[in-house]
């Protein structure tokens, strides 16, 4: 921890309302073998980029032995998360404390603003959920969520699936990641045409045109950090503020507007 600076400004520094998480995204579509591993490397990328981490994995439950966002929405046991000799990052499992955010008839912007007041100061706030909790949370938001396609067997249905559900019942606009081994993009059929497949059934059906970011996982540990960085930097630029109902900041979408502005 940074010690406090000793000048006639350090009486106001208790004043400042704490630094307000931001909120990445990314879909789980039923892709485990890619999504997991891209996950933890855009974590990796996060603090990379000098941030602090926390996962939310909506794949997992809370327990007693196995703590999780429930606990801090019931009880807010401090702002801290217990550090591990493991990864750089903490990962919290969410299921339940997602489905109470999420509970019939509550409204997104009260959902959100909970979940702010639970994970204050925590830096960069990874969400790790299916669609239909991105749905609940996120109608509506500027918040562009991750969706990742590749080569696995039903990723291309799992994908577009998944795609048009968040542009026709949240108005969210994903960023889309194709994760396909250099191999299988150059074979012409097969694997190699399901990003392909996914842009003509966006056009023709949503309307919508997929710009898709690549990654290849062929290449070297060092390329895929470098394009892992600019991944998260490109997603940062669409973070979502977690204000609290304490918090005096203002959200991304009024920072883009304010910049836009000048």
């Amino acid at each position: 921890m940074h010690d406090l600076p000793l000048n006639q400004a350090v009486g106001l520094l208790g004043l400042a309302a704490p630094e307000a998480a931001q909120l990445l995204a990314v879909v789980a579509h039923g892709d485990e073998r890619s999504e997991q591993p891209l996950l933890w490397q855009l974590s990796s990328a996060l603090t990379e980029l000098g941030y602090d981490v926390t996962v939310l994995d909506a794949t997992q439950s809370e327990s007693e032995q196995n703590p999780g966002l429930q606990q801090l929405l019931d009880y807010q046991f401090g702002q801290g998360l217990p550090q591990s000799d493991g990864p750089a990052w903490n990962v919290l499992a969410c299921a339940n404390g997602l489905r109470s955010l999420c509970a019939a008839g509550t409204k997104p912007a009260h959902s959100l603003q909970r979940l702010g007041e639970a994970l204050q100061s925590h830096g960069v706030v990874l969400l790790y959920a299916d669609v239909d909790c991105l749905v609940q949370l996120l109608s509506d938001t500027e918040l562009s969520p991750l969706l990742s396609v590749s080569s696995q067997k039903s990723s291309l249905l799992s994908c577009y699936l998944a795609l048009k559900r968040l542009l026709r019942k949240a108005r969210l606009e994903p960023t889309i990641l194709n994760m396909m081994h250099g191999a299988a993009q150059g074979g012409g059929a097969g694997a190699a045409s399901i990003v392909h497949a996914l842009s003509e059934c966006a056009r023709n059906f949503l309307a919508f045109e997929v710009n898709a970011i690549r990654i290849d996982p062929s290449q070297s540990e060092s390329q895929i950090d470098a394009h892992m960085r600019h991944l998260a930097a490109r997603l940062l630029e669409n973070a979502l503020t977690l204000n609290s109902s304490s918090g005096t900041g203002f959200d991304a979408s009024g920072l883009r507007e304010m910049s836009r502005s000048h």
